[in-house]
Parts: C-alpha cells; sequence; structure tokens
C-alpha cells in the first residue's frame, strides 16, 4: 500500500546491537547454566570467605592485571597488616608500599591509600554503597565499583572486566569494546542475576579466568558452550581479535650494590625513572635511549666496582638485562659523602637487612640481593675514594 511504513525488521532493530541472546528463555537458561557451573566448582580465595566491602575493595584493585596466584599470598599479608579502613588511611605511604612490594603496579597502591585517607577525613569506615560516591575515589572506575558494590552489598551492577570481555566478545563474536565499554557493558547488564549478582559476576570471571582462556580456551569444557556463537562458528580464538603489542623496549641496567662496615646497604628513591617511588641500589640506565627519561643514575660515570653477577627483568614493555656491581665495604667517611648531596629529587639512605622489610621495594631489589647474599661473591678490600667520588 503505497505511504505504508516498511516492516520493521532485525537488521532494522535499533537495539539489536545491544542484545546478546534473542529470547528472555536464552537468557535465562544461561544464567541458570553458568551459576550451577559456578556453585559446583567455584575457588576458594581468600577474599571470597566475606562480603567486607574494605576486603573486596583491596582483593580487586590487587587482581588488576595481575594473576590470581600472585595475589592470594599478598592479599592475606595486606589484610593482616592493615585490618580496615582506619587503619590504611594511618598508615605512612612507605608502608604502605611496602606491604604491596612483588605485586607491581604501585599507583594502585597509592591510590587505595589516598582513598582510605579521603574517606577517613569524611568519617567513613567502609567501601561507599553509592555509585558516584565510589567513582570519586582515587583508582576507581566503573569496574572496581561495580563489583564492590555488586559482591559487598549485592547491588545489581554488572563488572565488566579482561575476563567477561572475552567472554561476552567469543559467546557474541564480536571484537572489542569501543571507548565507552559497549556493547559489552549493555550485555554484561543484560546477563546479570540481578537476585545473585555477587555470584554472577565472579562467575562470569571465573569462567574467563579458568575455562574461556586467551589462548587454548577449553571449550570441551565449558559449562555454557552451546551457547557460544565463535564456538559454533569454529572462530574462537579470533574473538576478540588479538591486539598489537607495544614493541619490547630493550635497555641495559647497572645496579651498584654499597655497604657500610655494619652490613647496611645503601638505597636510593627517586633516581631510577620508571620505579621512582621505590627504593633501589644505586642505578644507571646504560643506553642512550633511556637517558631521554632522565635517569639520573646516567650523569654518575663509570665506578671501579667488581661484577657480582646479571639477571633480566621486565617491567611492563621495557626488558632490562641487569647487570649488578659491588664495591668493597665503605668507610664512615665515604658513607657520609654518599649520602650528602644525592641530587635533586632523590634520596639516599643505608638500610640494615632487616629494614627491608618495612619499605617499599621492587623484586630487582629481591634479584640483586640474591647476588649479593651469594656465598664468594663478597669482595676483599674497601674501595678507594676515587672509586665512589662519582656517586657523591
Amino acid at each position: 500500500m503505497s505511504g505504508a511504513r516498511p516492516r520493521r525488521t532485525k537488521d532494522r532493530d535499533p537495539d539489536r546491537a545491544t542484545r546478546l541472546f534473542a529470547t528472555q528463555a536464552r537468557t535465562r537458561a544461561f544464567r541458570r547454566t553458568l551459576l550451577a557451573w559456578y556453585d559446583a566448582h567455584r575457588r576458594d580465595l581468600p577474599w571470597r570467605r566475606d562480603a567486607d566491602s574494605y576486603r573486596v575493595w583491596i582483593a580487586e584493585a590487587m587482581l588488576q592485571q595481575t594473576r590470581v596466584e600472585v595475589v592470594v599470598a599478598r592479599y592475606e599479608h595486606f589484610v593482616a597488616r592493615f585490618a580496615d579502613l582506619t587503619t590504611l588511611a594511618r598508615a605512612s605511604e612507605e608502608e604502605v608500599l611496602a606491604a604491596w612490594s612483588g605485586l607491581g603496579y604501585y599507583r594502585r597502591a597509592r591510590n587505595l591509600h589516598r582513598a582510605a585517607r579521603m574517606l577517613v577525613a569524611r568519617g567513613a569506615t567502609e567501601f561507599p554503597r553509592d555509585v558516584a560516591a565510589a567513582r570519586a575515589l582515587p583508582g576507581v572506575g566503573a569496574y572496581i565499583a561495580a563489583a564492590v558494590l555488586s559482591i559487598a552489598h549485592g547491588v545489581p551492577l554488572a563488572a565488566v572486566e579482561a575476563n567477561a570481555v572475552r567472554v561476552l566478545s567469543r559467546l557474541a563474536r564480536a571484537g572489542w569494546p569501543d571507548g565507552r565499554g559497549g556493547p559489552h557493558a549493555a550485555w554484561a547488564q543484560q546477563l546479570l542475576d540481578r537476585r545473585r549478582p555477587s555470584d554472577w559476576n565472579q562467575a562470569l570471571m571465573e569462567l574467563g579466568e579458568t575455562v574461556c582462556l586467551p589462548r587454548a580456551p577449553r571449550c570441551g569444557g565449558c559449562p555454557v558452550e552451546r551457547f557460544c556463537a565463535a564456538r559454533r562458528d569454529a572462530v574462537v580464538a579470533l574473538h576478540p581479535p588479538p591486539k598489537q603489542r607495544r614493541a619490547t623496549e630493550r635497555l641495559a641496567l647497572e645496579l651498584t650494590l654499597i655497604e657500610d662496615e655494619r652490613g647496611a646497604l645503601l638505597l636510593e628513591r627517586g633516581a631510577f625513572p620508571f620505579l621512582r617511588d621505590l627504593w633501589l641500589p644505586p642505578s644507571r640506565v646504560l643506553q642512550a635511549n633511556a637517558r631521554r627519561h632522565g635517569a639520573a643514575g646516567a650523569r654518575r660515570g663509570a665506578v671501579k666496582v667488581e661484577h657480582a653477577g646479571s639477571f633480566r627483568h621486565t617491567i611492563l614493555h621495557r626488558a632490562f638485562a641487569v647487570r649488578c656491581t659491588r664495591t668493597g665495604t665503605v668507610r664512615r667517611e665515604q658513607r657520609d659523602r654518599l649520602l650528602a648531596s644525592p641530587g635533586a629529587g632523590i634520596e639516599r639512605r643505608f638500610f640494615s637487612r632487616s629494614a627491608l622489610d618495612s619499605i617499599g621495594r621492587s623484586s630487582l631489589l629481591e634479584k640483586a640481593m640474591c647476588l649479593l647474599e651469594r656465598p664468594g661473591r663478597r669482595a676483599t678490600k674497601s674501595p678507594r675514594d676515587s672509586d665512589l667520588r662519582t656517586l657523591s
């Protein structure tokens, strides 16, 4: 009939891009299947043993870009040291970084500490229950806010992180989310079981962490295999498509191990450009392209010391070939000279072995310490003043 409106089709449905499953019945079946699997196979993780919002928050911050097995031991140590929000707020940043040592991405620890102080200053004793208030905290984005509120308080919010994105992309044969998280965020909220938001969010993440892996996914053991479009079409490896990795920057790094007559080790903070908030032995980034980052150690020149050993270390996309050298025991006047003028923005102190556990330190330091403690590696003579002149 002339002038009649065209019949609406699925292709013209404006909501099509935000729907994962075509029918509510299929959505309900998916929820039942995944939750039944989670109830039977959920891992016993320490942050799942209660729904305290503070502990959930700590765990979620630690789990960002860090493997579960790495987090478990550090989590238990951290919450034993800082049992609640008030204790964390009252601690010094040095104490917080020390407890975080080994987890990397230290900005997460500083943000947690800043947020705890902000909350306690307002009289709060727990993580905010309001989404907007939670999102206003340092380091709390959409994912952490949704995860803490859903897990601790049962708020029906979908928590979408990397594992959930991968599962959703394969279910729908989709790519990566756009800059606003769509359409994956809408899919996750569509699928969310509003009666069990805590279990639902954790079930979706658990599936991505243990079954729907980035490489070599265990599709044969997947409880929701029959719902997966990528599995149906045999294109699981293509969804989401592999991201182009940032090129590895290869650098050479020299660490100088210097002890005083009491066996205390000289460390500095602020000189190494990629870990400015952590204590390390005096360092030199040896390759020219690193000097653009302002490596203070590159200005010191050569130091006459003996070779202690070498190892490799990675920080994000930077791969370091690390050479450790060591001097002999420094005398009191040399010790004072080393501490007198470290340079702008650099702190230097001698630390006893027992004090190392109470400072923010990188695993770089721990690897260097293994070389320092190796039998037969000790220097047999004290260095001349000229050997250390360029460090002072």
